[in-house]
């Protein structure tokens, strides 16, 4: 079987277990792909308490969170904004993600989501930018928001900075100065 390549380094009584319980059952396998990642928040957030019994405990995390999911690391085959250009190569971390399908994936009204997109600014760990029409291929403006930065391959996210005091840690500017 192709797919035991998966198992490199487990016991063979694990992984034959694992093979009669879902390929003797008649079940397809399909490998992790590559969109299947974790969003990771360091023990440091999760251990203080304005961030674990604050904005945690908000419903405008779930936005930051899938804000946070759609951040863009590499050119795109569709991106009207050219966000790898213009935010990733330049050290952010930057999404462009419409306000409608963010009501429409978290179930949500538009106004809610626009909201907690202003809610998020003010608390500083977000920042929102806008590309005009005449910047944008698709010539629709667009709302582009940062939520870190990336230098050297190491991420920063500004939720780090507001809520464990990681300011005196990163000497780079938060924002580039245009």
């Amino acid at each position: 079987m192709a797919a035991r390549k998966f198992f490199v380094g487990v016991r063979s009584s694990q992984s034959e277990r694992y093979f009669r319980r879902h390929y003797d059952a008649g079940e397809h396998y399909d490998p992790p792909a590559t969109e299947d990642q974790f969003i990771p928040i360091q023990f440091t957030l999760l251990d203080n308490p304005d961030f674990r019994n604050g904005l945690m405990t908000k419903a405008r995390f779930r936005t930051y969170l899938f804000l946070r999911r759609y951040v863009v690391r590499a050119p795109r085959a569709f991106d009207p904004c050219f966000l790898s250009d213009r935010y990733w190569s330049h050290g952010e971390l930057a999404t462009s993600v419409k306000l409608e399908k963010l009501a429409e994936k978290l179930n949500l009204p538009k106004s809610t989501v626009s909201d907690h997109i202003r809610q998020l600014e003010k608390d500083g760990v977000i920042e929102v930018d806008t590309i005009e029409p005449s910047e944008a291929t698709d010539n629709v403006q667009h709302l582009v928001f940062v939520l870190g930065t990336c230098f050297n391959g190491l991420e920063s996210w500004f939720i780090d900075e507001v809520f464990s005091g990681g300011k005196d840690k990163n000497p780079q500017p938060r924002r580039r100065n245009e």
